[in-house]
């Protein structure tokens, strides 16, 4: 195919291929998840001082996230320096961003000797408006259909949110208020999922056009605040550090009274770009926990390996017999004890672990609120039958 020939062409050697593009994609949809499970860890130690941010995680993300980026879009090319601009994503692949405007206007094609202008503020702002704040939009809505739509359970058909919605738009008590934001989610719940379609779709659409060369701009976005991705050269390393170089001179010869000003400023920077190797560790680690704890390693299947059940096993808990005060257990096997139905009609178990048919457990549960064998009290009512399948999983 004509794009993979032309992945190390010299006719736009700096032009990056979609793989490039989408591993930096990945490494920062990577991040969240990471941060997360790390910041969850240390907030069961300090539970005081990290319980907020484990509850507001997306806005903890989004403002860390901001500051990263914007220092490296602003370290990496603020004007009037000469240095090229990215995100850290772009920087760690060896990306730079370069204004659309530039590229139309110059003749000159992308070369070692020549560095790049850097992004004007304009730029940088609506990248971080990509970069940060379209993600965090995203991230809120997903989780607001999610809320709104019921979850799991309108795949079954069984969204009770709805229906209660629809009790309270007929209550004549209810407020317009209430009303206009019951309409409103409904709304919602009725285009967000032709939104989300359409979020992806672009970005697949514009994915196959760029990797056929036929835009520019591998998403939207790109192309809506007119900047491109190019792959940096040896002028811009060069530049980027010649500046580091010649800001070192600089503090050196700053007076006594601005040095402790400008240690801070560096101590910042080295913060700042040590996270180029320590939250691509924080990623490494999350994958390497994610695996260990799904393997048989961290099940004890190391020491079943030598035919032996493992010691720490937890025993089955005791059955629980049936009360006095409720129906008796049937003596055949597979027979529902309460309607004396053989087999089970749609078998359902309750959490004193009896089956039923569905119809006469959820009789008994809304009625009663007890198991009919054994009157135990059902905690959540109708939300604790559980389905019980054919090969015994639930």
């Amino acid at each position: 195919m004509e794009f993979m020939s032309a992945l190390g062409s010299q006719e736009d050697a700096y032009r990056p291929s979609l793989f490039e593009l989408v591993a930096q994609e990945k490494l920062r949809e990577l991040l969240q998840p990471a941060v997360q499970y790390i910041v969850a860890v240390y907030a069961q130690r300090y539970p005081r001082l990290l319980i907020r941010v484990v509850n507001n995680h997306e806005e903890f993300y989004a403002a860390l996230m901001f500051f990263v980026e914007r220092h490296y879009l602003k370290e990496w090319g603020t004007v009037p320096r000469y240095c090229v601009g990215a995100s850290f994503a772009e920087n760690f692949y060896g990306l730079k961003r370069v204004s659309s405007a530039y590229v139309d206007s110059s003749a000159q094609k992308f070369g070692l000797n020549n560095s790049t202008p850097s992004l004007s503020r304009k730029e940088i702002r609506r990248s971080l408006l990509v970069l940060v704040g379209l993600p965090y939009v995203k991230c809120r809505l997903d989780l607001l259909y999610q809320k709104v739509s019921g979850g799991s359970s309108s795949i079954l058909g069984e969204n009770e949110q709805e229906q209660n919605e629809i009790d309270e738009l007929r209550d004549p008590q209810t407020g317009p208020r209430r009303r206009l934001i019951i309409r409103l989610i409904q709304l919602f719940r009725k285009l967000y999922p032709f939104l989300n379609a359409l979020y992806h779709g672009s970005n697949l659409a514009y994915n196959i056009a760029y990797m056929f060369g036929g835009t520019r701009y591998y998403t939207p976005w790109l192309h809506l605040i007119g900047v491109e991705i190019k792959r940096m050269s040896m002028a811009d390393y060069r530049a980027y550090y010649d500046r580091l170089a010649a800001e070192e001179q600089h503090a050196a010869k700053t007076s006594l009274f601005n040095r402790p000003f400008s240690a801070i400023s560096g101590i910042f920077g080295k913060l700042i770009a040590f996270l180029k190797v320590l939250l691509p560790m924080s990623i490494f680690f999350f994958k390497f926990l994610e695996w260990w704890y799904s393997s048989e390693f961290a099940r004890g299947g190391a020491d079943s390996l030598d035919g032996e059940s493992s010691a720490a096993a937890i025993p089955p808990p005791e059955k629980v017999k049936p009360d006095p005060r409720g129906v008796s257990v049937p003596s055949t096997p597979n027979t529902c004890p309460v309607c004396l139905s053989s087999p089970i009609n749609n078998p359902t178990a309750l959490s004193s672990g009896y089956v039923f048919c569905y119809t006469c457990a959820y009789r008994c549960v809304e009625e009663d609120g007890r198991c009919p064998v054994t009157w135990i009290k059902v905690g959540r009512g109708t939300e604790d039958l559980t389905k019980v399948y054919a090969d015994g999983t639930l």
